[in-house]
C-alpha cells in the first residue's frame, strides 16, 4: 500500500532542515520523499513563499494556506503536524473528521495537559495511530545505555548533570523524554529562571532540579545557545561515569583506575557502541507505518507525550510559584508555548 501523506507547517522540522543537505533526511518532507511506502501529495503553511519553495522541491502541486480545506479536498492517509503546540488539538480534531489512519506530530504533543488528553482520547476512540517526534527514542544507543545503567555498569547512580539551551519546552522536551526513558517516572521538580536567556521570550531557559521516583537526582543547567549550541548529559555512578552527547549521540564510559594520590581517578574505557542511526525521523515514520499495518502500539506515542509535557509544565509552574511541584500535575489547563 502506498500511503498518501501531507504536512501542515513547512518550517524547520517540516521542510527546511534539509535545505543544506540531502544524504540523511532531517525533516518530515524528507522522510516522506525517501520512504518507498509514502507519497507526499499536499503541503500547508500560512507562508506562501515556503509553500512555493517546498512545493517545487518535493514536486507537490497541492498547496494550501488552510489545513481544513486541504483535508476536505484530498484523501489523505497520514498527516504531519509541524505547527505551534497551541494548534495541535484543533488540527487533530479536523483530521479525524476526514478519516485519516495516522498522525506524525511534533513535540510537545499539546500546549496543555487538557488538550493533550483530548488528542489521546480522540486518537484512541477513532483508532488513529499517533507518533510523537521524539527522535532519540528511535536511536539504538539510548536503549543500549538504558540496559547498561540497569546492569549497574557504573554502580549506583549518584547524580545526573545536563547542559542544554533553547528553551524548556523546545529543547527541554527532548531532554525530558530521554530522562524518562533512562530513569523512569518523576516524583518532584524544582525550577528557577536561568540568567542565561533562551532565544524565545515565550519559552524561557530554566535551571531545573528533578527527583525521580527512585530518588535519583538530575540537574539541568541552561546555557545561552546564541553563543554556541550544547546538549550534553553526564551520569555519575559510584563505579564510573557516562558522558553523553545528545546531538551526536556519542557515549563515552569512564571507569575507576588504581591511579591517584589521595582519590582514585577515572580513565576512559571502551565506548558504548550500538548500531548507528543517521535518520531517526525516517525510522519514526516507518514505525508509524508498521503500527498502522500491524495494529500495534508505536514506540513513541501517548505515554511519552503526556509524561514529557507534564515535566515541562511542572518546571514552569515551579518557576512561577517558587516552590517544588509534585507529580502528577493537577493543573490541566496551564499553558506552555513551543514552536
Amino acid at each position: 500500500m502506498l500511503y498518501k501523506t501531507a504536512i501542515i507547517g513547512c518550517g524547520r522540522i517540516g521542510c527546511s532542515f534539509d535545505d543544506k543537505q540531502t544524504q540523511n533526511v532531517k525533516t518530515h518532507a524528507g522522510a516522506y520523499s525517501k520512504c518507498k511506502k509514502t507519497q507526499l501529495i499536499a503541503l500547508c503553511d500560512i507562508d506562501k513563499n515556503k509553500l512555493q519553495k517546498y512545493g517545487k522541491k518535493y514536486e507537490v502541486s497541492k498547496l494550501y494556506t488552510d489545513y481544513k480545506l486541504m483535508l476536505n479536498e484530498n484523501e489523505i492517509d497520514i498527516i504531519s503536524i509541524c505547527t505551534h503546540a497551541s494548534n495541535h488539538h484543533e488540527i487533530v480534531k479536523e483530521a479525524i473528521k476526514n478519516k485519516i489512519l495516522g498522525i506524525f506530530i511534533e513535540k510537545p504533543i499539546a500546549n496543555n495537559l487538557k488538550n493533550a488528553l483530548k488528542i489521546i482520547e480522540l486518537c484512541k476512540k477513532n483508532k488513529i495511530k499517533l507518533v510523537i517526534d521524539y527522535q532519540r527514542e528511535y536511536i539504538p544507543i539510548y536503549h543500549k545505555l538504558k540496559q547498561f545503567l540497569k546492569d549497574k555498569k557504573i554502580g549506583k547512580i549518584q547524580k545526573i548533570i545536563i547542559h542544554y539551551g533553547g528553551g524548556i519546552a523546545n529543547t527541554g522536551s527532548h531532554v525530558f523524554d530521554i530522562l524518562l526513558l533512562l530513569f523512569g517516572d518523576v516524583k518532584e521538580i524544582t525550577a528557577d529562571l536561568s540568567s542565561n536567556e533562551s532565544n524565545n521570550k515565550f519559552d524561557p531557559n530554566l535551571d531545573v532540579k528533578i527527583k525521580f521516583n527512585n530518588n535519583i537526582i538530575c540537574i539541568l543547567n541552561a546555557l545561552d545557545v546564541n553563543n554556541y549550541g550544547i546538549l550534553e548529559m553526564d551520569i555519575f555512578g559510584t563505579e564510573g561515569r557516562v558522558k553523553l552527547d545528545l546531538v551526536e549521540h556519542d557515549t563515552n564510559f569512564y571507569k575507576i583506575s588504581k591511579e591517584g594520590l589521595v582519590y582514585k581517578k577515572l580513565k576512559k574505557g571502551k565506548k558504548i557502541n550500538s548500531k548507528k542511526e543517521n535518520q531517526p525521523i525516517l525510522s519514526a515514520l516507518e514505525n508509524l507505518l508498521f503500527s498502522i499495518k500491524d495494529k500495534s502500539n508505536p514506540i513513541c506515542s501517548f505515554d511519552q507525550g503526556i509524561n514529557s509535557l507534564e515535566m515541562i509544565i511542572g518546571s514552569m509552574i515551579s518557576m512561577n510559584k517558587n516552590k517544588t511541584i509534585t507529580f502528577p500535575i493537577k493543573n490541566k489547563k496551564f499553558e506552555i508555548f513551543s514552536k
